[in-house]
């Protein structure tokens, strides 16, 4: 057995992070271990009751580390670091007054310590917070058996300021440093200040960004949509007179074009700016003034809680960028309180908790994490992506940022506490949310990863669904709690409420001439269910259907279907097709000469319209939808696998699905109708 163990790393690993915590233990009594890299400057860090986390650096390539403690024993670690350049990166901007004098609040002792507090001193501390990001996050997917992966920062060709000893032309974080258009007395507006319980703007400073971003030019500006961006702003000051952190918002979010996190710089004097500072700094009991500078949310009091908490909120708020909502614990809560657990084996003393911390060794039990359903965003997320990952077909990978390529999941009841979900490409993960928080969660991870795949189809219990509720919880949200469903290349679903969605009226539909037996259930609404009026239910058999007229312009008028009557075995007539249309997969548009049979109509009629005519045989079997405040387009399925074109704004609103669960048919169409369709669903049973 080697004389220095690594946990968390094997030799000749393929990894894609360009910065770990590499986790050890020493069969001696060494206090010290240096890590040494031929092309990089060696490393220091310290070891208690015989264990070490060492936070290195990597290179493109081979990287040869050799770790030697104090009392010379040593071991080699070999692993290969490729960048993946293809993943779409998050920008890391500083954010700038149009007059700012370029520097950052710091105590006066903090800047004879680092030589001032200056813009090109706040670029290196940046950037070698975003690499301890990388990091944890990386450490993080590996111990939920996601294997080596974080995401990317945007980085450039430049003189790599990561290490005091050793500057020199690398691949390094790149800094986007942007002018806004406001002056810093605006930044400092107290009414901008999101602490400020009397401010009347205190989410400005999230819409100053997102301008500064765009006048910026540059990635944000590009036809590729949307951008990742995280932003600090550097004119961030703390008033003690107003006991205001001013020009200062924790936000995250954004919109189609631009997903952004912002924060303020008010902590980022304890941020080391190298790495050869970062043990030193996750253990800098240094006490604060707030003459001088802020105690955030009052866990700020000695230089290294507050490193672990403003570097701990800026990654919450980068969470929230790619796509995290907030969690029962781990960084999306406020976990990262102790996120310098992550990187040491020994916790300084600690104000906040007015204790010396956890103790020798800092198991990962105690560290800070994220939680497992962020993990599990994070492996579907374009900005996470391995070159394995392609070679398992049951991954499904999506194939850029906005993922909203396929109708999101949808929902069926089926009666007795039952409900089929679906999914045009796979179902990843069903959350289970009480109140406002997941508290239980199903995963279909994918078979490479020990899972089944995402599934397209699954049927939930209301019973089962129970069960995975925590007791605590099961009695205040057993009888109302939703369902997050996350699905591949497709936006989320949430469906309020479980319990009464499951439990639907039966509709009886003999009153609309189908037999006794046959009873309907009513599918979601897509659209807007509170415009327009009821316009009830529009009874049919899709099996009698051998026409459909659709009343369209900007926005879906209507849907007329014309009927087989019993006495007529013959549809109506229409201009002969050719043998090539007959094969086709699109279902074309043809008009109707003779309108004799019997039709329903939902909707209104008007003079723009198209006319399909199924083949014998053929019937619908659901609908793609166009919508958002109204029905945009629709666009027919039928079994014989066939489309029509989405008649309507094809390109408005966002897309949805209306087809019945296996083994049922579409009985009707109900909905509301304005000017237009405002809203539509369909009513599906067995026949």
């Amino acid at each position: 057995m080697p004389n220095i163990v690594f946990y968390n790393i094997q030799e000749n690993v393929q990894v894609h992070s360009p910065c770990l915590v590499i986790h050890g233990k020493c069969s001696s009594k060494a206090t010290k271990v240096q890590a040494q890299h031929p092309q990089l400057p060696t490393l220091f860090y310290d070891v208690n009751n015989q264990f070490f986390k060492a936070t290195v650096n990597l290179t493109p390539g081979e990287n040869k580390f050799t770790f030697v403690t104090d009392t010379n024993l040593s071991q080699t670690l070999t692993c290969f670091y490729t960048p993946l350049l293809q993943n779409i990166p998050v920008h890391l901007c500083l954010l700038l007054a149009r007059d700012s004098p370029g520097t950052f609040d710091s105590p006066k002792t903090q800047i004879q310590r680092e030589g001032g507090n200056d813009l090109a001193l706040a670029i290196k501390k940046l950037r070698v917070g975003a690499r301890l990001m990388q990091a944890f996050t990386n450490e993080q997917m590996l111990r939920n058996g996601f294997g080596h992966r974080t995401f990317n920062f945007a980085e450039e060709w430049t003189m790599d300021t990561s290490f005091r000893q050793d500057t020199r032309l690398r691949d390094t974080v790149k800094i986007h440093v942007i002018r806004s258009d406001k002056t810093v007395k605006e930044l400092r507006d107290p009414n901008l200040a999101q602490q400020n319980p009397n401010g009347d703007n205190t989410g400005g400073l999230f819409g100053i960004a997102m301008d500064a971003l765009r006048n910026y030019g540059g990635p944000f500006t590009a036809p590729e949509k949307p951008v990742q961006a995280a932003v600090l702003f550097l004119d961030t000051h703390w008033d003690p007179n107003q006991n205001l952190i001013l020009a200062h918002a924790a936000l995250g979010g954004g919109d189609s074009e631009i997903k952004l996190a912002i924060f303020g710089s008010h902590g980022l004097y304890s941020w080391p700016s190298c790495f050869e500072d970062v043990p030193q700094y996750f253990t800098d009991t240094t006490r604060i003034s707030t003459k001088e500078v802020a105690n955030d949310c009052n866990e700020c009091s000695s230089h290294w809680e507050c490193l672990t908490v403003t570097l701990g909120a800026f990654m919450h708020e980068i969470g929230h960028l790619l796509g995290c909502p907030h969690q029962e614990s781990g960084v999306m809560l406020r976990d990262y309180v102790t996120l310098n657990r992550s990187f040491l084996t020994k916790e300084a003393f600690s104000v906040r908790t007015n204790s010396d911390g956890a103790q020798p060794p800092i198991y990962p039990r105690d560290e800070c994490t994220w939680h497992r359903l962020d993990s599990l965003r994070f492996l579907y997320h374009p900005s996470f992506t391995l070159p394995q990952d392609y070679y398992d077909p049951s991954f499904m990978r999506p194939g850029k940022l906005e993922r909203f390529t396929v109708p999101p999941p949808t929902l069926y009841p089926m009666g007795n506490n039952c409900a089929m979900l679906k999914s045009e490409t796979g179902i990843y993960c069903i959350e289970i949310i009480c109140g406002d928080l997941a508290r239980a969660h199903i995963e279909y991870l994918p078979q490479s990863l020990g899972g089944m795949g995402p599934q397209r189809e699954i049927l939930l219990s209301l019973d089962d669904m129970r069960s995975r509720i925590p007791p605590d919880h099961l009695s205040k949200h057993g009888n109302d709690f939703k369902l997050k469903v996350h699905a591949v290349n497709s936006s989320d679903a949430d469906f309020d409420n479980f319990p009464k969605v499951v439990n639907p009226e039966q509709i009886p539909m003999s009153k609309f001439g189908f037999s006794s037996n046959v009873t309907g259930i009513k599918s979601m609404q897509l659209g807007d269910a509170n415009r327009g009026s009821d316009f009830g239910i529009v009874a049919f058999d899709v099996r009698k259907v051998t026409a459909v007229r659709v009343y369209h312009g900007a926005a879906l008028d209507g849907i007329r279907l014309y009927l087989r009557s019993e006495m007529s075995k013959q549809p109506p007539v229409v201009p002969p097709r050719t043998y090539v249309g007959k094969i086709t997969n699109a279902l074309k548009s043809v008009k109707i000469q003779q309108e004799g049979s019997s039709s329903v109509l939902f909707g209104k009629e008007t003079n723009g319209y198209t006319d399909l005519v199924l083949e014998n045989g053929e019937y619908i079997t659901g609908f793609n939808v166009r919508c958002g405040a109204w029905i945009d387009a629709i666009q027919l399925l039928t079994n014989y696998g066939k489309v029509s074109e989405m008649f309507g704004n094809k390109n408005g609103g966002g897309q949805g699905e209306l087809i019945p669960p296996q083994g049922q048919y579409i009985l009707g169409l109900y909905g509301r109708v304005g000017q237009w369709v405002d809203a539509i669903g369909i009513v599906y049973g067995s026949l």
